[in-house]
């Protein structure tokens, strides 16, 4: 039962998360300078301080949960409530990231929005995509308990 459509969506959503790691979100530029961020601790620890680190520990909660949720096929319900919530926690980074640029706005210099950024709504689409498919799992499972 593993091999799903929801189930490629599902690993779609997890090598995102692996991804949003390495590729940055933002760029800063004062003066001479310019900075990438991204979610890799580290990265970017002297430009934004504590604040990456609620963004990098929902996605690797979406990364865990992404696998976890490939390996509860047996429960679709279960599995169709955490997809969702999956769903919510993309869009949440999405307000983060963009919530980031209003944090430094009072600094001079500008903001760019790098393809990081926009990643979360991919992973929030192939999340949807994986509920939608489970829950047409869940109602043909249910209409053949009905026909017996």
């Amino acid at each position: 039962m593993i091999q799903r459509k929801q189930t490629l969506f599902l690993l779609a959503v997890a090598i995102i998360a692996i991804v949003q790691f390495f590729i940055p979100f933002q760029t800063l530029t004062f003066e001479d300078k310019s900075w990438s961020i991204c979610l890799m601790p580290g990265c970017s620890a002297d430009v934004m301080g504590n604040n990456i680190y609620v963004a990098m520990i929902l996605n690797i909660i979406i990364l865990i949960l992404s696998v976890a949720l490939i390996f509860l096929y047996k429960n679709r319900v279960l599995q169709f409530k955490l997809t969702n919530l999956l769903m919510v926690f993309n869009v949440f980074i999405v307000g983060l990231f963009f919530i980031f640029s209003y944090i430094k706005e009072g600094t001079p210099g500008a903001i760019n929005y790098q393809v990081g950024s926009f990643l979360p709504i991919i992973s929030a689409v192939f999340a949807y995509l994986a509920a939608h498919f489970i829950k047409k799992d869940e109602q043909l499972v249910r209409s053949a308990d009905r026909i017996r």
